[in-house]
């Protein structure tokens, strides 16, 4: 859990060079084409990489301490609370890159690692639900 976090840590904030305005680019980022400056539409994964960003945190985060966090264990509980991890961090990470000026605050970048957070909750609540029910 430790190392997967310092690689999301290194890759949203550490591996980022200093940008002149971070918040330029706001309401960027919701589609797989860009248009570039030559006006040419161009194939970009961010909303991918944001999704699978966060899937496997919030596994490794209920596979390691779910008791911890969840009082009454079913799977609408393991969703809400990986959904709201996912946020939180989330949110971190984007204000982190605004203050620090590292990268661009993006709502997009939000919206996905939240969805991503929660497709890893529900993988994982249906895993524990068939190894529970086994």
């Amino acid at each position: 859990m430790t190392f997967f976090t310092v690689l999301i840590l290194f890759r949203t904030l550490l591996n980022r060079s200093m940008w002149a305005n971070p918040v330029s680019n706001v309401m960027d980022g919701w589609w797989i084409w860009k248009v570039d400056t030559n006006g040419e539409k161009v194939l970009t994964t961010e909303c991918f990489e944001n999704i699978i960003l966060m899937f496997p945190f919030t596994v490794l985060l209920m596979w390691t301490a779910k008791e911890k966090m969840i009082k009454h264990l079913n799977i609408k509980n393991i969703i809400l609370k990986c959904t709201q991890v996912a946020f939180l961090f989330s949110v971190c990470i984007e204000f982190l890159q605004l203050f620090l000026r590292l990268g661009t605050f993006q709502l997009s970048d939000i919206f996905y690692n939240t969805f991503g957070g929660c497709l890893g909750g529900v993988a994982y609540g249906v895993c524990w639900k068939l190894k529970k029910c086994s």
